[in-house]
């Protein structure tokens, strides 16, 4: 009975996972059609979000010796769809979306604390759900934060200076992004990408660890 309820359960997730993507797909179209960059992106996120959330229920499934997942592996997760909703509504900013609008300097306050505190969350959640474990799992949950932290602090270097050698030699679309509002969003959107990518490896390696 208490199978029957979780495939029940897993069914409905996928169907609204598949609902996100085929909105997602729509947004896209419409964007296209419309020429709305902001729309263009938008409808790319939801899909990455969709996508992303099929391989979470895939990697959270009990491994071969029915080992589940560890806090620290779920908190991967959990700030991967924290990032891919922050880059959802303020990659938006700089491409058009609340533009002229007061909601736009308070969504870009609140994602600017976002990637100041997006560490502290992590640990937040892996404390408050941690039991007592032995030490070497303690040290390799280290040793896969730590090539996470590598990965993601690697593509933040290598995102700004592609960022500057863009704004250099090709300054037209920079111009074009208005206001200094839309000018930090994209410079917040390199670190909040980079994030999502070392918590990615992050989840990664703790599911390949279980297999």
């Amino acid at each position: 009975m208490e199978h029957a309820i979780k495939a029940g359960g897993q069914v409905w997730t996928r169907l609204a996972y598949a609902l996100v993507a085929a909105l997602g797909v729509a947004i896209m179209v419409i964007g296209a059609h419309e020429g709305r960059a902001h729309l263009l992106f938008g409808g790319v996120m939801f899909v990455l979000i969709a996508a992303t959330g099929c391989l979470h229920m895939r990697a959270l499934r009990p491994a071969r010796d029915d080992s589940a997942p560890s806090h620290a592996e779920k908190a991967a997760w959990s700030q991967i769809g924290l990032g891919w909703a922050a880059l959802l509504v303020l990659g938006g900013v700089p491409l058009g979306s609340l533009r002229g609008s007061l909601a736009g300097y308070l969504l870009f306050g609140t994602y600017a604390l976002l990637v100041v505190c997006y560490p502290a969350f992590r640990r937040r959640f892996v404390e408050e759900h941690r039991r007592y474990r032995e030490v070497p799992e303690d040290e390799r949950d280290r040793a896969i934060r730590a090539q996470g932290d590598y990965l993601s602090k690697r593509l933040l270097e290598l995102a700004m200076v592609a960022l500057a050698v863009a704004w250099v030699a090709w300054p037209a679309p920079f111009r074009a992004l208005g206001g200094p509002l839309q000018v930090a969003s994209v410079l917040l959107l390199p670190i909040l990408a980079a994030n999502v990518v070392g918590e990615a490896r992050v989840a990664w390696l703790h599911w390949r660890d279980r297999q």
